[in-house]
This record gives structure tokens, C-alpha cells and sequence, in this order.
């Protein structure tokens, strides 16, 4: 018989956070009660194949982690929330699921941002996610597939994260998807793909459009689901070369007011009260204390706005700039029921295939199958902070001997955060504030 308890603490042991976001402690997730779990297998960024590997190789463990979730919590019904046109994933899916109760695959259209929590539960279940609200408020738990993953490894396996799925892309010689040991440095992945193929471009850990910019001493995270090679004179590393000061500049002098940002912006069309166009109207004039300036924090930064504005601005920057203030005021919005109904919504869902045009990357687009190969490396730096809440606090110190799956920094009780471990067999040989460094012996 499974423990609830047991499930919760397993799952907290082994630091599983939400691999596909901001890296949300799951044992969180699974100590509440709902009606539904969502599998998100939405993947709705361009160049990604990370969770398509992960189905095709590992779809029993997902469906077992899934399982384990909807114990947890009490939820009556699992859904697996895929594209349509993932097709051999959905084969995989329907073939195994048989052998699941309560379980069933909702298909999605291909637009982008398909797998944004508020839009894949009005996708599947209809209903809306108060504004500044989280999916529990509709009785709903959504996890990314590969966090569900991880949750079956830490309970049937009593395996911690220690290794990652990550799509290594773009302008690359090789593209591939495959598995790397946590802590390893970008330019030892950027290696295994045959280096970029481009001489001006930018690493981008994540997705080309809310991915962070990186460089090639930084390192995959529990939170890293690709590494992308991006081309000068594309979107993504165009608009990384703008500096803030310049977007507000080009904000007050440029922006037409022809709202495009805001009949296409996927929160608006939920319902919520974000008009981005407002929003670069309200900067243009100072009025910094305006409605809608506290409306940015409804802002999920998808970027849609800034791939079409025709003035090239970039209302997602003003947004993300006016939410840090914000939050340094201690300024937040009220959680709010959407009441407002947007009928013209299923029309201006924005195609994915012409967000990859609109990226400019349509050259450097090609599908990627997963790679098995053992990778061993000399070196790992694990943060110490690769979570939402607090960083883990070390209980090893220099020149200990760890072995691959060690704890080597907990979180405090009490603490939002997760566990650390480590990812591969060496000797602690560095110790700072915001990371452990293991060398391989």
C-alpha cells in the first residue's frame, strides 16, 4: 500500500523541483489536495525536443510518477496534456496508458504559449485561474513531465536529481537531446553536439523565447532543458543586445498604440486585465503609479508581444523592469476571478510555425532524436540555489569524499527549497556561497 507521507518525503529527500520552469519544490505540489493532475507535455517553445525524448524513452516512468501524484494529492483523474503533433509520443502515450486508471490524453493545437499554467488548464479543463492566481485555486496540480519523472525515481528507484534532459540545438553541428550529470559547464555539452557552427551568437538555457542568456563557464541546472546555439541577426539575439534604458527610450518615442500586443497577448485573451499597450502608453508619460503599471504583474514575459510589435519594441521588457520594482515596493496584485469572456480567443492562438519564422530560426530548426551515451566529466559545480525559495545550506566541507547521489546541501526546515546532491563520484574541492564544486578523482 502506498504512503501519502511516504510519497511527500521521498520526493523532498531527493530535491525534485519543477523541471520545466522556475523550479518549484514538488513535495510542495503533492502536499495539497486536488481534483485533477495535468501532466504538461506542452513543449511549446521552438527548438525544443527535450520531453519528447523523455516520452519516447521513459514513458512508463512518467506514467507511474504521474500515478504517484494523483495519490498524493487525491486527485480523481490524470491528464497527459501533449501537442497533436507529437505523434509517436502520443502512440507510446496511448498504448501504455491501458495500463493506468483514471487516466487520459487531452491533445493540444500547436500554438505558442501552449503550456503556460493559466492557458493548458483553460485548454483541457475550461476553466480560468484567478489573475495572480496558481492552478490549486481551480482544484488543479500541474507538473512538468519530467518532474514527474524525477518523482517515480525518488520513490520507487530512491534515486535524488542528479542528471537532467536537455536539448542541445540551434546552430550546433550535431543537435541531440540527451542525459547529463547536473553541474556540468555549457561548453562541455556545446563539445558533445560538435561546437557551434557561427561565430557570433548567444547560448540560451531554455527556449529562444523565455530562455536567460548564459555563458560558456555557466552550468546545467535542474532547471536547464536546453542549451541553444543563437545566430546574430535573429530575434532572440537581437533583442538580448538591447539594454533596458534604450527599450523605455524606444517605449516612449515609438510606440503607435496599435495594441497588437495586446489582442495577441495570451493572458488578455484569458480574460485577465494586461494591456500591454496601455502598459507603453502609461511608461511613455512618467505615470509610473497608474492601474495599469500594477497590471504588469499579471505578465507571464512569454515575449509574444515583443516577436510582434511592428515597431520592434518590447512591451515583455518594460513588463519584467516594472514587476522588479514593483516587488521591491512589496507591491502586489490581488488575487482576482476572471470574469471576462474573449470570444475572439481561439482565433488569435499564434501559430507555432510562424513563431519559428518570426524568430528567424527556421534554418537551424530540425528534429532531434534522444542520444544515449555515458558522459564523464572531470569537473562539477552544483548552485546551491537551482529552486524558487532559499538556497540549500552545505553539510559537507572541503576535501570530503562524496559519492555520486550524496546529499551535500539541504534545504533548512521550515524552508521553501530543495535538496542538492551530488551528480558525480569525487572529492569536494571548493565551497563558496552560491555553490560545491566536486572534483572527479
Amino acid at each position: 500500500m502506498i504512503n501519502n507521507n511516504e510519497i511527500i518525503e521521498q520526493v523532498k529527500n531527493a530535491g525534485v523541483v519543477g523541471a520545466g520552469g522556475a523550479g518549484f519544490p514538488a513535495h510542495i505540489k503533492l502536499n495539497s489536495k486536488c481534483d485533477v493532475v495535468i501532466a504538461n507535455f506542452a513543449e511549446c517553445e521552438p527548438m525544443l525536443f527535450t520531453n519528447q525524448a523523455l516520452i519516447l524513452t521513459y514513458a512508463d516512468e512518467v506514467l507511474k510518477g504521474l500515478q504517484l501524484a494523483m495519490q498524493a494529492t487525491g486527485a480523481k483523474k490524470g491528464v497527459i496534456a501533449l501537442k497533436k503533433k507529437y505523434e509517436d509520443c502520443r502512440k507510446v502515450l496511448l498504448d501504455k496508458i491501458k495500463n493506468y486508471d483514471n487516466m487520459e490524453i487531452f491533445e493540444l493545437s500547436d500554438f505558442y504559449p501552449a503550456g503556460d499554467e493559466h492557458v493548458i488548464v483553460n485548454e483541457v479543463l475550461g476553466k480560468k485561474i484567478p489573475m495572480a492566481g496558481i492552478p490549486l485555486d481551480v482544484g488543479v496540480v500541474v507538473h512538468n513531465v519530467e518532474t514527474l519523472f524525477n518523482i517515480k525515481k525518488a520513490y520507487y528507484d530512491k534515486l535524488p536529481v542528479t542528471e537532467k534532459f536537455v536539448t542541445v540545438g540551434g546552430a550546433v553541428k550535431y543537435p541531440m537531446a540527451l542525459k547529463v550529470p547536473i553541474g556540468m559547464k555549457f561548453n562541455e555539452l556545446l563539445d558533445l553536439s560538435g561546437g557551434p557552427i557561427t561565430k557570433d551568437f548567444v547560448l540560451i538555457d531554455g527556449g529562444p523565447m523565455m530562455g536567460k542568456e548564459v555563458g560558456l563557464d555557466d552550468i546545467v541546472t535542474k532547471t536547464t532543458s536546453a542549451l541553444l546555439v543563437v545566430p546574430v541577426n535573429t530575434l532572440p539575439y537581437n533583442s538580448r543586445r538591447i539594454k533596458i534604458d534604450v527599450q523605455l527610450k524606444r517605449a516612449r518615442t515609438a510606440c503607435c498604440q496599435c495594441r497588437i500586443c495586446t489582442d495577441l497577448c495570451p493572458r488578455y485573451l484569458l480574460g485577465h486585465k494586461l494591456e500591454p499597450h496601455k502598459i507603453m502608453r502609461t511608461v511613455s508619460f512618467g505615470l509610473m503609479d497608474a492601474e495599469s503599471v500594477t497590471n504588469s504583474l499579471l505578465c507571464s514575459e512569454c515575449g509574444l508581444c515583443e516577436v510582434t510589435c511592428p515597431m520592434g519594441l518590447s512591451p515583455r521588457s518594460i513588463n519584467a523592469t516594472i514587476k522588479k520594482i514593483l516587488s521591491e515596493k512589496k507591491v502586489r496584485y490581488n488575487k482576482t476571478s476572471v470574469e471576462v469572456e474573449r470570444p475572439e480567443r481561439e482565433s488569435r492562438k499564434f501559430s507555432a510555425k510562424k513563431l519559428l519564422i518570426r524568430l528567424g530560426l527556421s534554418d537551424y530548426y530540425q528534429h532531434v532524436d534522444y542520444t544515449d551515451i555515458k558522459i564523464k566529466i572531470r569537473e562539477v559545480k552544483l548552485l546551491l540555489k537551482q529552486h524558487a525559495g532559499s538556497p540549500a545550506t552545505p553539510v559537507v566541507k572541503l576535501g570530503d569524499r562524496v559519492n555520486k547521489n550524496d546529499v551535500i546541501a539541504k534545504v533548512q526546515e521550515g524552508q521553501l527549497g530543495a535538496n542538492i546532491h551530488a551528480s558525480i563520484d569525487g572529492t569536494v574541492v571548493k565551497i563558496d556561497e552560491t555553490s560545491i564544486v566536486i572534483k572527479s578523482e
